[in-house]
């Protein structure tokens, strides 16, 4: 047991050094087209074979930006390597003519910058990206205008307003539609999303609509709030936030019509609209340049402790370590924090736990870091405290928290070096160091020679001989199993005695249920359906006069045939002519010349 868990080790130590020797980071960028024409859309993508970090985009205000970042993940293990990959995405719009040049993406892996290829994308003459946008413009206004002409903003509209429109790249501001009508609203659909390029985004729960009124434009109007959104701008600079579209079905009465009813009270149609709102402008300003080396994107207002489980412990047991940052601000956006541990410390990533909310006040609550850490040998060791930097909105100005360093006492541990104790994060990378290398014994030592070995013994070589035994055999009764289903009329003739015992059984049900005419076709059924199985007669061949011939080809003594048929001719009249006769008597009779056939049947 102790020589198969020693090649476990060795095995997991193998793969865990081929992971580490084998990630090349290789970050490109890549674009589906090169030439495009204006009004053409193309897809850019920035691309690494690892997991990626703090990706920052280039300037694409050349083009018109329809989709994007959108992002993508993907992990694979394969021959002891385990590989990742992380992309970024665009769907841009040319709209002026001219060569363009693409510059490098930035991004972080381990601490270290990686940047890709430039590209270039030369636009030529194509449509008029501006006209285009005015005549769909005006295709779409004309959609909302039914056969009543109506005025969609003289009955409903939605507004969008934002909390604020100049904020840091960073921070927080809130985006809110309202829809305003006068009228009555049978169904509504969602055409299309605000576009949100350039905002990190949390939708806000905001459940059951709750109408009010107010007053807007000198005219009273029901309203509510149909989405509110937390936005973080992720770049500096003019970001608009795109128009949400919505169809809407309402109620409208209408004066006039054929009927001296219409004319006086007027009738209630439906009527059909569609709704935009009104595009927004954001000024994101850049963050001051003055910046801590500590500071990773934080804004907002945030506190950060840290703990450890126990200050004192034995060699190669484990020590968590916690690091709690709360507070208010871009919480979702903070990475994990990069910290130093002493070389004699074996570490983990850490497990992140987020427990922060979203509402009206933006997002607020924690982020917890849990580090498992693993001395492997004796002595007294001191962690760091942390330095977190963060830009305070309050204040306009870089804040720098620390915590405390901590000191840990390692004692030494036992000689096999395999007890160790874990309450926390990624238990499954725990590995049980010590029993790879062990002390040299120079006690004398006794060896003893197994004695019985199941190895060229006489059950290894009877088993061995066995197997092709027992493959063989199931081989036969496989292909005997075959032969029997696929002689369907056969394997019907074999259960046919089964099937017409259904059959009596709902005979009976209907002799207790008093239903006598049920009750004869039953009978009826049961036995020319154990006829038609029994003897493979097709249903549109099923005589009496070829049920008797083929019962005398199969040696069925004449008096059991003759009862047959009598019964047969009994259960006819009884459907078809008021006869007198025992149902019980019949149902009895019935089983008995079934059993009998199945006795004396004989081909």
């Amino acid at each position: 047991m102790k020589l198969i868990r020693r090649y476990i080790l060795i095995l997991l130590g193998m793969i865990s050094l081929t992971n580490s020797f084998s990630q090349n980071v290789k970050f490109v960028a890549q674009t589906s087209h090169t030439e495009v024409v204006t009004g053409d859309r193309f897809q850019i993508q920035f691309s690494a074979n690892a997991s990626i970090s703090n990706f920052k985009a280039p300037d694409l205000s050349d083009f018109r930006v329809l989709s994007g970042p959108n992002q993508s993940q993907s992990m694979s293990y394969v021959n002891g390597n385990m590989t990742s990959s992380t992309s970024f995405s665009y769907i841009l719009m040319a709209v002026k003519e001219g060569t363009f040049t693409i510059k490098p993406a930035f991004a972080a892996f381990e601490g270290e910058a990686f940047k890709t290829n430039t590209l270039t994308i030369v636009v030529g003459k194509g449509v008029n990206v501006q006209q285009q946008q005015q005549q769909q413009q005006q295709q779409n206004n004309d959609e909302s205008v039914n056969i009543s002409k109506a005025d969609a903003s003289k009955d409903l509209f939605i507004k969008s307003s934002v909390s604020k429109s100049k904020v840091y790249q960073g921070e927080h501001l809130i985006a809110t539609y309202k829809l305003y009508t006068k009228v009555n609203i049978v169904a509504n659909e969602l055409v299309k999303n605000a576009d949100l390029n350039g905002f990190w985004s949390q939708e806000i729960d905001l459940g059951q609509a709750e109408w009010s009124q107010e007053v807007f434009g000198g005219f009273r109007w029901n309203v509510a709030t149909i989405r509110k959104i937390v936005l973080f701008p992720q770049r500096s600079g003019t970001l608009t936030i795109d128009p949400l579209e919505m169809k809407f079905v309402v109620q409208r009465r209408v004066t006039g019509g054929n009927s001296v009813f219409d004319q006086f009270f007027g009738r209630v149609e439906n009527v059909e609209y569609n709704l935009k709102s009104e595009p927004i402008k954001i000024t994101a300003l850049p963050l001051p340049e003055n910046k801590p080396v500590s500071f990773n994107g934080a804004v907002g207002q945030f506190e950060l402790s840290s703990s450890v489980s126990t200050n004192k412990v034995k060699a190669n047991e484990a020590v968590n370590l916690k690091i709690k940052l709360s507070g208010k601000g871009n919480l979702p956006l903070i990475d994990k924090f990069k910290l130093e541990f002493p070389e004699d410390f074996e570490t983990y990533d850490p497990k992140i736990s987020d427990n922060f909310k979203t509402s009206s006040n933006g997002v607020s609550g924690a982020k917890e870091y849990d580090y498992l850490l693993i001395p492997r040998h004796e002595g007294s060791f001191t962690l760091n405290g942390l330095e977190f930097s963060y830009f305070d909105i309050n204040t306009k100005s870089y804040k720098t928290l620390k915590t405390p360093s901590i000191t840990i006492e390692v004692e030494k541990g036992t000689d096999s070096g395999a007890n160790v104790t874990y309450s926390g994060a990624n238990k499954e990378d725990v590995q049980f160091l010590g029993q790879d290398i062990r002390y040299i014994q120079v006690n004398n030592v006794k060896f003893e020679t197994q004695k019985v070995s199941f190895y060229n013994s006489f059950w290894f070589y009877f088993l061995l001989a066995l197997m092709p035994i027992l493959f063989l055999a199931t081989l036969i009764f496989r292909n005997r199993i075959r032969t029997i289903q696929a002689d369907f009329v056969g394997l019907k003739s074999k259960k046919a005695g089964k099937v017409a015992s259904k059959h009596l059984t709902l005979a009976q049900k209907s002799l207790e249920n008093k239903q006598y005419q049920q009750f004869f076709e039953d009978i009826s059924k049961a036995l020319f359906g154990y006829c038609s199985d029994k003897l493979k007669i097709p249903v549109s061949e099923l005589t009496k006069e070829n049920i008797a011939t083929k019962l005398e080809t199969a040696k069925v003594l004449k008096p059991t045939i003759s009862e047959l048929i009598a019964t047969l001719e009994m259960c006819e009249m009884a459907r078809f002519a008021p006869v007198s006769v025992a149902e019980q008597v019949v149902l009895d009779k019935s089983e008995s010349i079934i059993n009998q056939i199945e006795n004396e049947f004989r081909l």
